[in-house]
Order: structure tokens, then sequence, then C-alpha cells
């Protein structure tokens, strides 16, 4: 998988009410990142087979911290730790948070007759998240503030392809010969959001640029004839388009004090989704014949071995369209030491244009119970009361339909840890996460291991106006 990051610079019309040098800085961190990142080798190979089907292995839409709590998509609000799936969420940060994440996993895939083990990891994503209302002024102000405001800019993965399989079939004639098939790629999206909130009622929305390429390959090689020629064939897909997703989220208070938040009591009702979304894909087929020194798909200098082009065939401004998603969910809330909810999402995988007809895609949905528990958030002489601890369960109808299967499900466990680090007088966080899990049909199992690791860096001081008396 590959990201290019080009430079993006932007301003803002009034700095008289932030500090200066805090927003600058961070104007320049993120400027550095999306100018400077070129991440192609940073992907280490799964090589799973189902990542073929489709635009690929779907990868988790949020941040390190988020993803461990799967049953709190719709109603996850914290000040500290962006909820990337519900954009009404935003309202609710307490500082500016730059987000960075990995994952490394290990996956054994079994289909009743072999099974075969991979490690993989990838870089899950960039994000920074600000309020556009200082938390620091809300507490100087010393009284409720009814409307509050954040934003985001995030470059998230959608989607990855990375596969390879060798097969070999006996001909007519006794001889043999070898068929591979692979892929690799996947798709992108850099999105900006913003979330608004007033009293106990937040909306917000995301609007995001789609980007990537995908590349399946196939080659046919006559290994038994000493001079034989071979085949390649590789179908090139670049997809763009624009993206967009919403949310609101209410929050109806069983216990409020203003005067001692600590006791503060409240139930959240929320709800996320898009429509069916369009997509351009722009397409190539080429097939070469390849000269008897041609090794396959792993051939580590395939152009040598080139002889002539059989055919190439491309097709541009193909439409294909996304699918319509919603989700929503509730939860229960103890001021900033306990959230516990469930959450529901359906996805219109039917709608999709399955241009390679490998395997088929039906509608699929999840299922998901969190819970999220700080003991004490204030302690100064236990560290590990201040700790966050999070699981979750959860179940999945998978999308992906193999030939002679009924389709897939997945179910599996998520446990994760939010580390409180302090630095400068500021509260950011190291978040570990664990997912345990199988995914499973009739005739096909993956079970597999992901450890994912982010560090969210806070800063308070943006839209600070410091006041003298």
């Amino acid at each position: 998988m590959k990201f290019n990051f080009i430079p993006i610079l932007f301003g803002i019309s009034s700095l008289k009410h932030q500090s200066r040098s805090t927003v600058l800085r961070g104007m320049q961190i993120l400027a550095i990142i999306l100018g400077l990142v070129h991440i192609s080798d940073a992907q280490v190979s799964e090589n799973s087979p189902l990542s073929s089907l489709g635009i690929g292995e779907l990868t988790e839409p949020g941040t390190v911290a988020g993803n461990s709590l799967s049953g709190l998509f719709a109603t996850y609000y914290n000040g500290y730790n962006v909820n990337l799936v519900n954009p009404a969420s935003y309202a609710g940060l307490a500082a500016t948070a730059f987000d960075v994440g990995v994952d490394a996993s290990y996956i054994t895939l079994d289909d009743n007759t072999s099974s075969q083990s991979a490690w993989g990891g990838n870089l899950k994503y960039l994000s920074l998240s600000f309020p556009l209302v200082s938390p620091v002024n809300i507490v100087l102000d010393r009284k409720e503030q009814l409307f509050k405001m954040g934003m985001n800019i995030a470059l998230l993965p959608v989607s990855k392809m990375d596969y390879r399989i060798n097969q070999k079939t006996q001909l007519t004639d006794g001889s043999q010969v070898t068929r591979q098939y692979g892929g690799n790629g996947g798709l992108n999206k850099l999105q900006f959001g913003t979330g608004a909130q007033y009293r106990n009622f937040s909306a917000g929305f995301n609007i995001g640029f789609l980007f990537g390429t995908i590349d399946n390959e196939k080659s046919l090689l006559f290994e038994e004839l000493p001079n034989g020629h071979h085949t390649y064939n590789v179908n090139e897909r670049a997809y763009s388009g624009l993206l967009w997703d919403a949310g609101l989220l209410y929050r109806h208070y069983l216990t409020k004090n203003l005067e001692n938040p600590s006791k503060n009591r409240w139930i959240s009702i929320g709800v996320y989704g898009n429509s069916k979304q369009p997509v351009k894909v722009d397409q190539q087929i080429l097939t070469l014949r390849k000269a008897n020194g041609y090794t396959g798909l792993d051939d580590a200098d395939p152009n040598r071995t080139t002889l002539d082009t059989i055919s190439q065939h491309r097709d541009e401004g193909l439409r294909n369209h996304l699918p319509s998603q919603i989700g929503f969910g509730v939860s229960y809330s103890m001021a900033n030491r306990l959230q516990a909810g469930v959450n529901m999402s359906f996805d219109n995988w039917e709608s999709f244009n399955n241009l390679l007809n490998i395997g088929d895609l039906r509608n699929s949905w999840s299922a998901a119970a969190s819970v999220e528990y700080t003991p004490n958030p204030n302690s100064l002489l236990n560290y590990w009361n201040r700790v966050s601890y999070r699981s979750s369960v959860y179940v999945t109808k998978d999308p992906r339909v193999i030939a002679g299967d009924d389709g897939l499900d997945e179910k599996g466990v998520q446990i994760g840890l939010g580390l409180p680090i302090f630095q400068k007088r500021q509260l950011s966080y190291i978040n570990f996460s664990i997912d345990y899990g199988k995914l499973a049909g009739q005739t096909f199992s993956e079970k597999f291991v992901r450890f994912n690791i982010g560090v969210t860096l806070n800063n308070n001081l943006w839209f600070y106006k410091r006041r003298f008396e």
C-alpha cells in the first residue's frame, strides 16, 4: 500500500484568540507530515486470499482508542481521544489532539486441507483534531458553555489488498502448469470534518477525497516445456471520488452537577452514516508474453523477459459506488470514569459493482458491546488509577462470499489500555489494544491476532485568549 502526501497549506482568518506559537507549531508538524511522509515499504505482507474480493480487506475506521471500543462507535465522547466514526463527537474535544497509529497482525489461514500463517503490519492513520472554543477559556469564564465546536483533518486507509496464490494443474498430456494469482494496493481517504454542540445535542459531518490503486495479477507458467512461453496479465484500477458521512449525538443527563462534574451521569444516543457514494474507476488490462526465463509474479526483474504485448485495453471513467451505511448506538456514562454501550451498523454492499467478478458481495452488519473504565482520573498517588481500561466483544457478518460457501462471519474480543503521559503540563496518551478473533465460513477460516499502538499528543492552548486583570 502506498501513501503519497502533498503538502497542504491552510490559514485561519484570525489568530487573536489563539496561542500563536502553538498554532504555528501544529501547522508546521502537519505540513511536514503531509509533505514528507512517503510510505511505500511500511506494509508487511499478510498474504490473505480474502483480500482479493471486492476492494480488498476493509480497515478499521478510527483510532486505536476508538477501535478498541467498537460498541461505542456512535456515542464515544472523550475530550482527549477523538472519535472518527461519529463526527458529532468533535465538539466534545477538550484539547488539540495529534494522533498516529500503527498495527501488526498475525493470521492463520485454513481451507480444511492445509493451513499457513503470516505476519503483517502497516501505518493505520494520521489525524489532527482541535476544539474551536478553548476549554481553558471555559474554565476561566466559570460558567457552562452552551455552544462548542471542533474540527478534524485525517488521513485514513479504507482498504488494503495483498495476496499471492500458487496453483498447479495437470494437463491432459500429463504435463503440469502453474497458475499464479496476486494482488496489491489499497484505497485511502483524506478527510476534513467538523462538529458542533448546543446544550446536549451535537451534529457533525466529514467530507473526504478517496484515492488509491489496486492491481490484480495472473501468471501462467509452462515450466515443463524447455522453450515454452509464459503469459502475464494485470488489471490495474485507480479509484477516486468525493465521500461524505454525518452523525448526530444526544446526551440525556440523569444527574447534572455544575459544581462537581464528577457526579454527572447521562445516557447518550448516537447515529452515523452515509448514502451510496459514486466513485470513478480508471481501468487498464494488460497481457504480455514472457520468455522461458520468467519465474512468475515474484520475478525480481520481470521486464527482462517480456517478448511482446498480446493485448492492452483501457477504460476511463467507469462508474462504481461504495455502499451506504447506517449505524446507531446507546451508552451510559459516569462523568469521565465510565462509558459502557452497544452499537450496530449495516452496510449495503450488494450495490457495489465487482469489476473482476471475483467472489460475491452481500449486505453486511456488525454488532458490538464495549466498556471503558478509569478508576480515578485525578489520582495523584496511584498511576494505574488514571489508566483507562477498555474491552469489547463483537460479531460481524462479512460482506465477502466465497464460491461454494454461504458467507463468512467474524467474532472477536478486544482489550485495550489508555496510558496517560504528561509533557509540559499537557495530558497525552499512549493507547494499546489487542484484537483476537476468527473469520470463518463452511470451507475457509482465518484466525487473527492484531496488535495496535497509537500515540495521542494533546495541547489545550489552541484558541486560548490570555487574560490580564
